[in-house]
């Protein structure tokens, strides 16, 4: 079982009173390494490392269990057997030796990562400059010089480490951005800012585009317990014939996405680049109850294809619904104004419509982004009204907001004209308050 661990001068734990540059810094840190080549053959490692990552930089103070990271981050129950189950302890002993690799292999790294030995948490400290060791007949001699100007020296060059750390994650970043040559776009990036900049871990969540011919075969909309447990053998007993059942599994335990949902993550990469946001782009089934409830997410897709976003259904005034015979999907308007009509459907390869929609997250710590479209292609137009800067001025002023406001929590609806399963053009249809 994890314990506190107290920590000398010598090793830097993420505190509550450093700087949020520092903060910001080791945020850097953390997601470099975790997208780094010895982690990407790794979901769990990988996973492992950004959950007690942002838990030591949110929660300096406090430890973290075995059985948290178990439910969290491995989907053990709640009251799993730590005596008799040893993931969580063999996965963090794999993850002390990927990180020891990892700093042995980039030694240009100014600040080294660790999870100290019977702890959960990461501690950050620069990288100990390697000094050989006197000779035993030298050594007292050594220790005689050691005098306060040698003190002075050695705060001198850790200050200069500190500062060496700092501008090589700002020299990377401003290396990003010209590589990217981005144009330049204040109410975009105010935008962004505001949803983003809270110091929470962002999740880009691209819908499951397998789950979606799932549930057409089905004719069955997953729940949220029964999209988490995967327990998708017994929901495949809907269809009779075991040939195409079997077919059916296979074709759902492959990761796939579209085209579309390819071109957001590039388009909306591009704006978290251009704000410097570290954010991870992951398919919907990857995701967890807890990170959607308590982080940032952007969450693209329908409720079908996209099941976490039926936990905000209930709170918009544009809600979706499906139809299985014959197979439609459209907005119901809860409560219209004046001019609206009471329900927008989709009309399959010419009409389509997508609701955008800025939430609190379920536990009130982090932000929400709904993107949902009739189809892909109008999903793919919603990323690109966010990330567009008439279009965000254009919002701002219906929701009449100055230029120096917040933007309140909104639920917005646009109409696509589709040609060749591609958007021709979009406007907008309703814009709410919420």
């Amino acid at each position: 079982m994890a314990t506190g661990t107290k920590f000398g001068p010598e090793l830097v734990p993420s505190q509550a009173n450093h700087s949020i540059g520092e903060a910001d810094e080791r945020h850097v840190i953390l997601h470099r390494i975790a997208s780094s080549p010895a982690f990407q053959k790794s979901n769990r490692l990988r996973d492992l490392l950004l959950y007690i990552g942002e838990r030591s930089l949110r929660e300096p103070h406090m430890a973290i269990r075995e059985q948290e990271i178990g439910v969290e981050v491995f989907g053990r129950p709640v009251d799993f057997d730590t005596s008799q189950d040893t993931l969580v302890r063999v996965q963090a002993s794999q993850l002390r030796k990927r990180l020891q690799r990892y700093f042995e292999e980039n030694i240009d790294e100014a600040v080294i990562v660790e999870i100290p030995k019977g702890a959960y948490s990461l501690v950050f400290r620069p990288r100990d400059l390697e000094i050989p060791e006197p000779p035993a007949v030298e050594k007292q001699v050594a220790a005689q010089k050691f005098s306060r100007p040698m003190l002075v020296i050695g705060a001198l060059m850790a200050l200069l480490s500190i500062l060496s750390i700092s501008l090589a994650i700002q020299n990377h970043d401003l290396r990003q951005k010209a590589n990217f040559g981005l144009g330049y776009k204040p109410t975009v990036d105010k935008l962004w800012k505001q949803l983003f900049g809270n110091n929470r871990h962002t999740y880009l969540v691209l819908a499951d585009t397998n789950l979606l011919t799932f549930e057409d075969t089905i004719q069955h909309q997953l729940s949220i317990p029964e999209y988490q447990n995967k327990n998708f053998e017994r929901l495949a007993e809907r269809v009779e014939d075991p040939n195409i059942r079997r077919l059916l599994l296979a074709y759902l335990n492959r990761s796939a996405t579209t085209m579309g949902d390819a071109n957001i993550a590039k388009r909306m990469g591009l704006v978290f680049a251009s704000n410097q946001t570290i954010f991870d782009a992951v398919l919907a089934r990857d995701m967890t109850i807890s990170q959607v409830a308590s982080d940032n997410t952007i969450l693209i897709g329908s409720r079908r294809a996209n099941p976490w976003v039926m936990l905000f259904e209930d709170k918009l005034n544009f809600q979706t619904v499906f139809t299985e015979s014959p197979r439609g999907v459209a907005f119901i308007n809860t409560v219209p104004s004046a001019g609206e009509l009471a329900r927008y459907a989709g009309d399959w390869s010419r009409k389509g419509y997508c609701r955008v929609a800025f939430l609190q997250s379920t536990k009130g710590t982090g932000n929400v982004l709904l993107i949902s479209g009739t189809d892909v292609a109008s999903s793919e137009a919603g990323s690109e009204f966010v990330t567009s800067e008439g279009a965000i001025m254009k919002l701002r002023d219906q929701l009449g907001v100055g230029s120096y406001e917040a933007l309140p929590h909104f639920e917005v609806l646009l109409e696509t004209q589709l040609v060749n399963n591609t958007v021709s053009q979009y406007k907008l249809v309703s814009v709410r308050r919420k």
